[in-house]
């Protein structure tokens, strides 16, 4: 094979891993992005380009595969996303942050993961614009009200506490309630009656009491505000996170120290931090999940393109025979991407898509066997490249191809089969063929029989057999399948 075809092999698996690994990518609502290292002579990387986006990126983007991250986006150097991207590729550690994006397309902020993924960086980014919002919002407002600390007027005081859209309260060293306003009694869900016949310790969470009197005691010490955040009981036992400013009030009229407590509801906020962990969590688990898929996938391909190789004579065979195979892989992969979780892709949903790209021949062609039957994840690939093989020789040569010949696919399954586990036993018969002759047989001992008969028992465990009859193949495959056999068993 010469050095033009070997090129046109390795762009036809690098193109056909891509398209498999879309599917997947699209299914998430973050943002995910697969960027190649652009090197110059030295080996320094000045560049980064685009090979994959998911649909979520492509609404802010557009569609931008192929195109160079500085040409595209010349900001990134500024914000630090460049050298975020070249520490990564090089050193292989994985980075996260806040970052706020100024481009064309938007102007917000977000919550990157960049990992590597090969010569370049695989990233996943969420919008926290809103949430950044919220905490700003939070801020302002605490800055204005501890003013009031300063203010000696009991007026400017109570019209403070009228207006403030944030929980203000006067306590006393003891944590004793003088004064609350209408917000503070909307977050600890009770009445201004009753706080004021309260102590901050009865509605307090008992792990965060000692915290709460070492910051009024610190704010009487230094005369510099105080902040912790801390959670709230409620009367209904539900508890809300709050985050308390606590300031010492300028002595008045001959009364005692007494502190000013400005509280804003956490509650939303921790809700949305504890989603971002979680999000964090789920977006390791995608990018190695990415990483294994592109790692197997690529396996796959690369073992599929050596055996069409070797059983075509020419680069226009290799290509037409490797396009047909791809696009079976295609096919699985497009099953396996709507799966949830915990789903696994049925046999017959496997049979009726393999025989639907083939052009059907519903007339010529019985199915037989229980519903549900669920295939384990990791025969999948490898099976449906079986069937593919199967239905391909059957319309070129067998049951599919000629008027007269009958195809009969037929399945069972034993749930107690080797060593007490399910298999499924699948039955493939040809009928009315007229067999060519011996020396026309080629394709009939090609890929698919290698596959059925070495490939599926090493990679598999399955037991199976292949004969030519006198009116077309007959081949059994019986295979380990998922424990939870039939849908809705799990």
């Amino acid at each position: 094979m010469d050095e033009q075809e070997r090129e046109r092999r390795r762009a036809a698996e690098l193109q056909a891993s891509h398209e498999l690994l879309q599917a997947t990518m699209d299914a998430s609502t973050d943002m995910i992005q697969v960027f190649v290292a652009i090197r110059d002579a030295a080996g320094r990387i000045v560049d980064f380009r685009w090979v994959l986006n998911n649909h979520t990126s492509e609404t802010r983007y557009g569609e931008v595969r192929g195109e160079s991250l500085l040409q595209r986006n010349p900001g990134v150097v500024e914000e630090g996303i460049f050298d975020a991207f070249c520490r990564v590729t090089e050193t292989g550690l994985p980075e996260q942050a806040e970052r706020h994006y100024v481009h064309e397309q938007f102007d917000g902020w977000f919550y990157q993961t960049v990992v590597k993924l090969g010569d370049g960086v695989a990233t996943t980014t969420r919008d926290i614009s809103e949430w950044k919002a919220t905490q700003a919002e939070i801020l302002r407002l605490r800055e204005e009200v501890v003013q009031v600390r300063l203010a000696d007027s009991e007026s400017q005081l109570a019209a403070i506490f009228a207006t403030a859209p944030v929980g203000l309260s006067v306590i006393t060293p003891e944590g004793r309630f003088l004064r609350v306003n209408d917000e503070l009694c909307r977050i600890v869900g009770r009445p201004a009656e009753a706080l004021l016949n309260a102590s901050v310790a009865e509605i307090t969470h008992p792990d965060d009491m000692a915290p709460s009197l070492i910051a009024i005691t610190q704010a009487a010490a230094t005369g510099r505000p105080s902040t912790l955040d801390k959670r709230y009981f409620r009367p209904d036992g539900s508890q809300v996170w709050a985050s308390s400013t606590i300031s010492l009030l300028p002595p008045t009229g001959g009364q005692g120290s007494r502190f000013l407590v400005v509280t804003a509801d956490l509650t939303d906020r921790r809700k949305t931090e504890a989603a971002l962990r979680r999000s964090e969590a789920s977006q390791r688990v995608l990018i190695a999940e990415l990483q294994h898929r592109t790692s197997n996938l690529m396996g796959v391909v690369r073992s599929i393109a050596d055996h069409t190789a070797r059983g075509t004579d020419d680069l226009a065979g290799f290509l037409a025979h490797f396009d047909d195979r791809m696009a079976a892989l295609s096919r699985v992969q497009g099953l396996l991407s709507r799966l949830n979780d915990h789903d696994r892709v049925s046999f017959e949903d496997l049979i009726h898509t393999e025989l639907a790209a083939m052009g059907g021949r519903a007339g010529r062609t019985t199915l037989e066997g229980p519903t549900g039957v669920r295939l384990r994840s990791t025969t999948v690939h490898t099976l449906a490249m079986a069937i593919h093989e199967l239905a391909t020789n059957a319309i070129k040569h067998g049951a599919l191809g000629q008027a007269d010949g009958r195809l009969a696919i037929r399945w069972s399954l034993d749930p107690c089969g080797a060593d007490g586990k399910p298999w499924l036993h699948i039955d493939w018969r040809e009928s009315g063929v007229a067999m060519p002759q011996a020396d026309t047989r080629t394709d009939r001992h090609g890929q698919g029989r290698e596959l059925i008969e070495r490939a599926l028992p090493y990679q598999l465990n399955a037991r199976t057999t292949y004969a030519l009859g006198a009116d077309g193949v007959h081949c059994t495959i019986a295979i380990p399948v998922s424990a939870s056999m039939i849908e809705g068993d799990a």
